[in-house]
């Protein structure tokens, strides 16, 4: 799978690195925080360049999955492994989280975000906002925001200011 990924990746890229960095930065696994460098480093983009087709291509889920969060409960109801899905990765995630959403709010979802880790892109924070049942108004500017702050993150660590955090790319 992660082969034929890499393979189909690489023939948009000759084709267009634009697309192919905002493809990678729309794929939960990936996001901004791998193709931001990927977009610098093997598709020859500039930083800025590709900073903004990230950010661009890391948006188009926050607005499908926040839009489409009806479809989540249709799903549950309907669907025995949606369910089975659902109970074994969200609701984990749901209860790990639960006191920083309590406590924090929408400043919660922004910070978990922002934080350029490993699990904590905009479809762990959309599938939050979705099963804390925030409202749109409120999840969609502090997953952007906490996007783009990732982004930017990142792509400070990319140019060498700030070196000492390499080990998160």
């Amino acid at each position: 799978m992660i082969a034929f990924l890499l393979s189909w990746v690489s023939e948009i890229a000759e084709r267009s690195p634009d697309l192919a960095t905002a493809i990678l930065a729309a794929l939960p696994v990936t996001e901004l925080r791998l193709s931001i460098p990927l977009g610098v480093q093997v598709f020859g983009l500039s930083l800025a360049r590709a900073f903004l087709v990230s950010v661009i291509g890391n948006a188009i889920p926050v607005f499908v999955l926040l839009y489409a969060a009806p479809l989540f409960l249709f799903f549950r109801r309907h669907c025995v492994w949606f369910e089975r899905w659902y109970a074994k990765t969200v609701l984990r995630l749901e209860e790990k989280h639960r006191a920083s959403y309590q406590r924090y709010g929408a400043i919660f979802l922004f910070i978990f975000t922002a934080i350029p880790l490993p699990g904590s892109g905009v479809w762990s924070a959309c599938l939050l906002a979705i099963v804390f049942d925030m409202k749109r108004r409120l999840a969609l500017p502090a997953i952007l925001g906490g996007m783009i702050a990732a982004g930017g993150i990142v792509s400070l660590i990319l140019s060498g200011v700030l070196k000492g955090l390499s080990f998160l790319l």
